[in-house]
Protein backbone atom coordinates (compact mmCIF):
# COMPACT_ATOMS: atom_id res chain seq x y z
CA UNK A 1 0.00 0.00 0.00
CA UNK A 2 1.25 3.47 -0.87
CA UNK A 3 1.80 5.90 1.96
CA UNK A 4 1.31 9.66 1.66
CA UNK A 5 5.04 10.34 1.22
CA UNK A 6 5.28 7.93 -1.73
CA UNK A 7 2.28 9.49 -3.46
CA UNK A 8 3.67 13.01 -2.96
CA UNK A 9 7.06 11.81 -4.21
CA UNK A 10 5.50 10.46 -7.43
CA UNK A 11 3.56 13.69 -7.95
CA UNK A 12 6.78 15.65 -7.34
CA UNK A 13 8.66 13.58 -9.93
CA UNK A 14 5.91 14.04 -12.52
CA UNK A 15 5.87 17.81 -11.94
CA UNK A 16 9.68 17.88 -12.27
CA UNK A 17 9.48 15.99 -15.57
CA UNK A 18 6.95 18.49 -16.91
CA UNK A 19 8.95 21.49 -15.65
CA UNK A 20 12.38 20.38 -16.85
CA UNK A 21 10.92 18.91 -20.03
CA UNK A 22 9.50 22.28 -21.01
CA UNK A 23 12.76 24.06 -20.18
CA UNK A 24 14.77 21.44 -22.07
CA UNK A 25 12.52 21.80 -25.13
CA UNK A 26 12.82 25.58 -24.99
CA UNK A 27 16.61 25.54 -24.73
CA UNK A 28 17.47 22.63 -27.00
CA UNK A 29 14.64 22.44 -29.55
CA UNK A 30 13.22 25.92 -30.06
CA UNK A 31 16.64 27.37 -30.84
CA UNK A 32 16.91 25.01 -33.82
CA UNK A 33 13.45 25.97 -35.04
CA UNK A 34 14.48 29.63 -35.16
CA UNK A 35 17.27 28.80 -37.61
CA UNK A 36 15.06 26.50 -39.71
CA UNK A 37 11.91 28.59 -40.04
CA UNK A 38 13.14 32.16 -39.77
CA UNK A 39 12.52 34.77 -37.13
CA UNK A 40 8.93 35.68 -38.06
CA UNK A 41 7.57 32.13 -38.30
CA UNK A 42 9.56 31.19 -35.20
CA UNK A 43 7.72 33.88 -33.19
CA UNK A 44 4.38 32.31 -34.20
CA UNK A 45 5.61 28.88 -33.09
CA UNK A 46 6.91 30.26 -29.81
CA UNK A 47 3.64 32.11 -29.10
CA UNK A 48 1.63 28.96 -29.76
CA UNK A 49 3.79 26.87 -27.45
CA UNK A 50 3.94 29.69 -24.90
CA UNK A 51 0.15 29.89 -24.70
CA UNK A 52 -0.03 26.24 -23.67
CA UNK A 53 3.00 26.51 -21.38
CA UNK A 54 1.48 29.44 -19.47
CA UNK A 55 -1.40 27.14 -18.52
CA UNK A 56 0.75 24.19 -17.45
CA UNK A 57 3.97 25.78 -16.20
CA UNK A 58 2.64 27.63 -13.11
CA UNK A 59 0.80 24.53 -11.90
CA UNK A 60 3.93 22.39 -12.26
CA UNK A 61 6.04 24.95 -10.37
CA UNK A 62 3.46 25.23 -7.57
CA UNK A 63 3.22 21.44 -7.37
CA UNK A 64 7.02 21.18 -7.16
CA UNK A 65 7.15 23.73 -4.35
CA UNK A 66 4.38 22.20 -2.28
CA UNK A 67 5.41 18.59 -2.73
CA UNK A 68 9.09 19.46 -2.21
CA UNK A 69 8.27 21.25 1.02
CA UNK A 70 6.24 18.29 2.22
CA UNK A 71 9.04 15.84 1.43
CA UNK A 72 11.69 18.12 2.94
CA UNK A 73 9.87 18.08 6.26
CA UNK A 74 10.60 14.36 6.56
CA UNK A 75 14.38 14.90 6.52
CA UNK A 76 14.80 18.38 7.98
CA UNK A 77 12.78 19.06 11.11
CA UNK A 78 13.17 19.77 14.81
CA UNK A 79 13.82 16.12 15.63
CA UNK A 80 16.09 15.16 12.72
CA UNK A 81 18.03 18.42 12.74
CA UNK A 82 19.31 20.37 9.79
CA UNK A 83 23.03 19.74 9.24
CA UNK A 84 23.49 16.30 10.82
CA UNK A 85 23.80 14.05 7.77
CA UNK A 86 25.12 14.16 4.21
CA UNK A 87 21.53 13.73 3.02
CA UNK A 88 20.50 16.90 4.87
CA UNK A 89 23.45 18.87 3.51
CA UNK A 90 22.72 17.82 -0.07
CA UNK A 91 19.04 18.57 0.48
CA UNK A 92 19.93 22.08 1.63
CA UNK A 93 22.02 22.59 -1.53
CA UNK A 94 19.03 21.41 -3.58
CA UNK A 95 16.82 23.90 -1.74
CA UNK A 96 19.32 26.68 -2.50
CA UNK A 97 19.38 25.81 -6.22
CA UNK A 98 15.58 25.59 -6.32
CA UNK A 99 15.40 28.97 -4.55
CA UNK A 100 17.48 30.51 -7.34
CA UNK A 101 15.05 29.17 -9.92
CA UNK A 102 12.01 30.37 -7.95
CA UNK A 103 13.53 33.82 -7.45
CA UNK A 104 14.02 34.10 -11.22
CA UNK A 105 10.42 33.09 -11.82
CA UNK A 106 9.19 35.61 -9.26
CA UNK A 107 11.35 38.34 -10.84
CA UNK A 108 9.90 37.55 -14.27
CA UNK A 109 6.33 37.58 -12.95
CA UNK A 110 6.84 40.88 -11.11
CA UNK A 111 8.25 42.46 -14.27
CA UNK A 112 5.28 41.19 -16.28
CA UNK A 113 2.81 42.53 -13.69
CA UNK A 114 4.54 45.91 -13.80
CA UNK A 115 4.26 45.88 -17.60
CA UNK A 116 8.03 45.85 -18.02
CA UNK A 117 10.42 43.47 -19.70
CA UNK A 118 13.02 41.59 -17.64
CA UNK A 119 16.66 42.56 -18.12
CA UNK A 120 17.75 41.47 -21.65
CA UNK A 121 20.45 39.11 -20.30
CA UNK A 122 17.91 37.50 -17.99
CA UNK A 123 15.34 37.11 -20.76
CA UNK A 124 17.88 35.58 -23.12
CA UNK A 125 19.60 33.14 -20.75
CA UNK A 126 17.23 32.34 -17.88
CA UNK A 127 16.02 29.01 -19.27
CA UNK A 128 19.62 27.92 -19.83
CA UNK A 129 20.39 28.64 -16.19
CA UNK A 130 17.22 26.87 -15.09
CA UNK A 131 18.15 23.80 -17.14
CA UNK A 132 21.63 23.65 -15.60
CA UNK A 133 20.30 24.22 -12.07
CA UNK A 134 17.51 21.69 -12.62
CA UNK A 135 19.93 19.02 -13.81
CA UNK A 136 22.07 19.78 -10.75
CA UNK A 137 19.04 19.29 -8.54
CA UNK A 138 18.29 15.93 -10.18
CA UNK A 139 21.90 14.77 -9.65
CA UNK A 140 21.84 15.91 -6.02
CA UNK A 141 18.52 14.10 -5.51
CA UNK A 142 20.12 10.85 -6.55
CA UNK A 143 23.28 11.58 -4.54
CA UNK A 144 21.31 12.24 -1.36
CA UNK A 145 20.53 8.55 -0.98
CA UNK A 146 23.91 7.26 -2.18
CA UNK A 147 26.41 9.36 -0.24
Amino acid sequence: MLDTYTIVHIVHLLAAIIFLGFVFADVMVLGVLKKEFGKEHFQEIKQTIGARARKIFPLSVLTLLLSGGFMMSKYINSEAGMFNTNLQLLLLVKILLASLIISGIVYSLVQRIKGQQPHPHFAKHFHKYVLILGLGIVILAKGMFVL
